[in-house]
C-alpha cells in the first residue's frame, strides 16, 4: 500500500506562500501546494529532513506544528501533529485556491 492509498482526508490544491520554522533554525519561505486536515505538501529549496518537527505559518493564521514525512531537494510532505479543524481547512482552501490550471 502506498502513502497515497493511506490518505483518508479530503485534499485541496492550493498555492500559499508560507513561513517554515524549525527549532533553532532561521525561518524560510515555502509554497504549500497540497493541503488536507492531516498534512500538506510544500515546494521549497530550503532543506528539511524526514522526521523534522516544523511549524508552518500561513498568512493570517497561527502556526501549525507538523512532522516531515518525506523530503526531496525541491519539497517535502508534512503530517500535522494535530488534525486541522474542518472549518479552518475549508476556509484556507477557499481563500488560497491554486489558480494554475
Amino acid at each position: 500500500m502506498s502513502y497515497d492509498d493511506r490518505r483518508n482526508a479530503e485534499r485541496s490544491n492550493v498555492r500559499i506562500t508560507a513561513d517554515l520554522r524549525r527549532p533553532g533554525r532561521t525561518p524560510f519561505r515555502v509554497t504549500v501546494t497540497d493541503l488536507s486536515q492531516t498534512g500538506c505538501r510544500c515546494e521549497t529549496t530550503g532543506k528539511v529532513i524526514n522526521g523534522d518537527i516544523i511549524w508552518i505559518t500561513l498568512p493570517g493564521f497561527s502556526s501549525i506544528e507538523g512532522t516531515v514525512r518525506w523530503a526531496t531537494p525541491h519539497g517535502f510532505g508534512c503530517k500535522w501533529n494535530a488534525p486541522m479543524h474542518v472549518s479552518v481547512f475549508e476556509h484556507i482552501s477557499e481563500k488560497f485556491p491554486d489558480l494554475i490550471v
